[in-house]
């Protein structure tokens, strides 16, 4: 027999307002009465019908917020295809997607982007920020105020977030590693040039690459760690200048973006030997790849990562997740020369 709100509402032993409001994330509803209709939903297996949904969502659209540390950085499109993907599947249902695009990781800015999307009404937030302590007390105190918050390409430790969509970090720093011992057997002199030591991500890339280098006792050192702010003209300066001030590097790991910056330096250098590795198939990037420059890039499947941040805010804020919502891991892809374009 099919489930309805009406059976929901008689086996819960309240009325149907309460099981809508519930089931729909509309007006307060007592914290217990809420749990027992969600659970009883999923144990009879409720399907909402997707075009009643559809005609309540005119009443009541579903607004969330993204924050993109975008302007400027090519990879983070990517992410914003996803993003737009999956408004386009939930439109029907009332979803509007407010995108605020910054440029880099200044924790001030971050926080104000933060209020200009709740200024728009957003109730619940996809970000992609910097793990700081203001971020991360900003995060606490939107979970005690009801938004949920997707943490989206890279998290931020100690929050009470929903959930975190993105890569696997360590795993990917620790595949850089195992590639490179693949190919080098010489000591390795390692240049690092990360993204910023603000984000989770690029420090875990760099953590996962020392514990695998460490694990197999590879010889090697960190010459120097530079931070290109994920920006191209930084990660050739910082780039060039290490290049030239530390001779004996032969190993350049980009753990951030500035693919292209970094590998413009390669280019002036003039250093034969050096192996540089880095991250995301870009347009800049396969250049690099298939020029030989950049020996192999790891990839980490932006889009959806963008598609499936948006996806779990909107099935939060639509009361179809429960309490404990797992973190969703993109593939860890290794492309080389031969595969760029597969």
């Amino acid at each position: 027999m099919k489930v309805t709100v009406k059976s929901l509402a008689q086996a819960a032993g309240v009325s149907r307002g309460t099981v809508d409001r519930v089931l729909h994330n509309r007006g307060a509803v007592r914290e217990d009465v809420a749990k027992k209709i969600k659970m009883l939903a999923k144990e009879l297996g409720y399907v909402p019908n997707r075009a009643g949904r559809a005609l309540a969502a005119y009443k009541t659209p579903i607004k969330i917020g993204a924050l993109m540390p975008s302007i400027g950085n090519a990879f983070y499109q990517e992410i914003i295809s996803g993003i737009n993907a999956a408004q386009e599947e939930f439109a029907d249902l009332g979803l509007d997607v407010v995108l605020k695009e910054v440029e880099g990781f200044d924790e001030q800015t971050h926080l104000d982007a933060i209020e200009y999307l709740l200024a728009q009404g957003c109730k619940a937030l996809c970000l992609s920020t910097v793990n700081t302590d203001r971020l991360r007390e900003k995060i606490n105190e939107l979970y005690e105020k009801h938004i949920a918050v997707v943490l989206l390409n890279t998290d931020v430790e100690n929050t009470k977030r929903l959930c975190y969509v993105g890569s696997d970090y360590l795993t990917a720093g620790a595949t850089c590693a195992g590639m490179l011992s693949l190919a080098r057997q010489d000591k390795l002199h390692i240049l690092i040039v990360t993204g910023s030591h603000l984000l989770l991500g690029h420090n875990l890339r760099i953590e996962g690459f020392k514990q695998e280098l460490n694990r197999q006792a590879i010889d090697y050192e960190i010459v120097d760690t530079v931070e290109s702010f994920d920006s191209d003209i930084r990660g050739q300066q910082e780039t060039f200048n290490a290049l030239k001030a530390n001779p004996q590097i032969n190993c350049v790991y980009i753990a951030g973006a500035a693919v292209q910056g970094v590998g413009a330096a390669l280019i002036a250098n003039g250093k034969k030997d050096i192996f540089a590795i880095g991250f995301d198939d870009l347009y800049s990037t396969r250049q690099f790849v298939d020029a030989g420059i950049i020996k192999f890039v790891v990839c980490q499947q932006p889009t959806r990562q963008g598609y499936h941040a948006i996806k779990r805010a909107y099935q939060a804020l639509a009361g179809q997740l429960n309490d404990k919502v797992p973190d969703f891991i993109t593939e860890t892809i290794i492309k080389i020369r031969a595969n760029m374009d597969r």
